[in-house]
């Protein structure tokens, strides 16, 4: 697949360095957001002994996505357990090593992709150019900033891990395919089929929108492999059977966006957007990513960016339909030199294809960066393929290198160097992004924890004002008031109120719920005691038949020492949802601390026949149980 070469083993050994550097100042920096409920607040990912069980129990502790990306949350579990606990670094050089080598797959797929396209259009071309082409590729997509977020955010090693397999999957198909060009099909041949396959699934059960490599192989056979079979047999079949074949791919995609559509339109109940609006405003966004990836702009990098206005209509604002027409001109102009430059055509396709998923009418978020680290590979083959192979000199090569290493490294190194810490990373990204809500919530967050109370209220105030239909920021705010002792006003408890009676229950909103309840037990957190049980109380009313909520709310009871009516809201909760281990645990504690040995014993009794259907098994847990219940009986 790839030609081992003194140079080749150089290029990419250097390029390796060249990454850890520029990643380095970013290696000792936090745990942020999603990671905290994917990785560190998961029990089921601390992994104390390497066992199938407890392998499969971690590999199947995530909730992102319909397949729960096992992958990823399995290396989580081995970075957990290799490391000896949560140590951040750990965890980012594991992300830097799997970035290493996706540069190293991306260098290889453009090496094929080189020589196909030679094979195409007939045009020869040798293999030292191939090299330094494919090298150019490898190397802008390295060390690009789009992809920062894909590296020192640790929970997007879900799609760093999806980026592999799918680099990996494409890699083996077209080295199969190629062998049976050349009419070498063998057990050799199979087995490369049968890797792209594995690695398929492995890319699926990473990240979900993997099920796109597909279409991308599709377009690569289109593309670069028209003349060839099965297509030449296509072009041969009559008329009426080449529209009869047409016509049920066309019906058969229609009724699969309509299946797709209706199942993403549930999502948008807990959405500040409706789903015509989100498509509309990703058509700016799309080509708001172009923009960063062919001209990079520290200011422009993000890691939220819920600033971006929404499209209304086409109109609204005016750079909706621009935006349109570019990218409908831009696949009209990549339709259109498909055959004269077939890796331009390749390129927009993929970029586009890559994101059909997380850029069109499912019920994400607006934006996010990590969503380029496959698609981007396609921007930047279609951006080098223009370049003329037959101008191309070893000392134009050099030099462009070096100039990509410092426009790219430098800004990457910069971004690293501010996700370094937790306050650097706050200041600079509220420096670039005043307007966006999440950003001045991190703000807060970060300001809190400096003890700059000014600062972590003017933040979270304007994050309120910013986004009036979160309801997280108001009880973050009064959390801030309670822990430096300042007076909670009245207003602010009924905007709190208010908030929870008339919006979405965010994901956020159900962090802060479960940050706060924690904290009702200590000191600084006590003053919330009070607020807190409205707030829960208000949410039951909404929502009576959510298990989370009636634990939550005995949580609350028992950080006020009010452990009948915890015992009471405990066993609502276990009533209600019966795989719900956490509220039966907290009984057994509450009633181990009064002495109730036999209520006890009843209840680990419940947890065992819980334990059974539910999905994340916790064996280890209730051996533990036992073993102090038995202590406890005979001392």
């Amino acid at each position: 697949m790839i030609m081992q070469t003194p140079k080749t083993n150089l290029l990419l050994t250097s390029l390796c360095l060249v990454i850890y550097l520029l990643y380095y100042p970013g290696i000792n920096g936090p745990f942020v957001f999603d990671d905290l409920t994917n990785i560190t607040q998961n029990s089921l990912v601390q992994l104390d002994q390497v066992t199938l069980s407890n392998i499969y129990t971690s590999a199947n502790s995530g909730n992102a996505g319909p397949l729960k990306r096992p992958i990823p949350m399995l290396s989580f579990a081995l970075n957990y357990y290799f490391s000896g606990g949560y140590i951040a670094s750990a965890f980012k050089t594991t992300n830097v090593l799997i970035h290493c080598i996706n540069a190293i797959l991306v260098f290889i797929l453009c090496q094929q992709l080189f020589k196909q396209r030679a094979s195409t259009t007939n045009q020869a071309i040798d293999s030292s150019t191939t090299l330094w082409l494919a090298g150019g590729i490898c190397l802008v997509w390295a060390l690009h900033p789009i992809n920062l977020t894909s590296v020192l955010y640790i929970v997007q090693r879900m799609t760093s891990l999806s980026t592999l397999f799918s680099l990996s999957c494409i890699i083996f198909y077209l080295a199969a395919r190629n062998r049976c060009l050349h009419k070498q099909f063998s057990w050799r041949t199979t087995g490369l089929f049968l890797a792209s396959i594995t690695s398929l699934v492995l890319a699926l059960f990473s990240k979900e929108n993997a099920v796109l490599i597909p279409l991308i192989i599709l377009l690569i056979e289109w593309v670069l492999y028209s003349n060839e079979r099965p297509w030449r047999h296509f072009n041969n079949l009559p008329k009426q059977k080449q529209l009869v074949t047409w016509s049920a791919i066309i019906i058969l995609c229609f009724f699969a966006l309509l299946w797709a559509i209706d199942y993403a339109s549930g999502g948008f109940n807990s959405r500040p957007f409706t789903m015509l609006e989100r498509v509309l405003t990703e058509s700016r966004v799309l080509c708001f990513y172009i923009s960063l990836i062919l001209i990079p702009r520290i200011n422009g990098f993000g890691l939220f960016h819920d600033d971006i206005a929404l499209s209304t209509s086409l109109f609204a604002p005016w750079t909706t339909i621009t935006s349109i027409v570019f990218i409908v001109s831009l696949l009209a102009i990549a339709f259109y030199y498909r055959k004269k430059n077939p890796l331009f055509s390749l390129g927009i396709g993929w970029f586009f294809i890559g994101h059909l998923l997380e850029s069109t009418f499912f019920s994400l978020e607006i934006a996010h960066e990590h969503r380029n680290n496959l698609p981007s590979i396609g921007i930047i083959l279609a951006a080098i393929s223009l370049i003329p192979s037959s101008k191309l000199s070893y000392k134009k090569v050099i030099s462009g290198f070096i100039l990509v290493t410092l426009i790219l490294g430098s800004t990457t190194w910069l971004r690293a160097k501010q996700w370094g810490n937790y306050q650097s990373l706050a200041y600079y990204e509220a420096e670039h992004h005043p307007n966006s809500p999440a950003i001045q919530a991190l703000l807060s967050n970060a300001a809190n924890q400096a003890g700059d109370i000014d600062v972590a209220t003017k933040a979270i105030k304007k994050a309120m004002e910013l986004k009036p239909d979160e309801t997280a920021y108001a009880m973050h705010y009064q959390n801030i008031l309670a822990i430096y002792g300042k007076t909670i006003p009245a207003e602010l408890q009924q905007e709190t109120l208010r908030r929870i009676t008339t919006n979405r229950l965010t994901p956020s909103t159900h962090l802060a719920l479960n940050q706060i309840v924690n904290c009702l037990k200590k000191e600084p957190c006590a003053p919330l005691k009070g607020n807190y049980l409205e707030w829960i109380n208000a949410i039951i009313e909404r929502y009576p038949n959510t298990a989370a909520y009636w634990h939550m709310r005995g949580k609350a009871h028992r950080a006020m020492n009010n452990d009948l009516n915890a015992l009471n809201d405990f066993q609502k909760a276990s009533n209600l949802d019966k795989r719900f281990l956490h509220p039966l645990f907290e009984m057994v504690d509450i009633l181990l601390l009064r002495r109730q040995i036999p209520q006890a014993e009843e209840v680990v009794i419940w947890i065992e026949k819980a334990n059974e259907k539910t999905t994340f098994r916790r064996d280890a847990e209730i051996k533990k149980l036992k073993n102090l219940l038995n202590k406890i009986k005979n001392p």
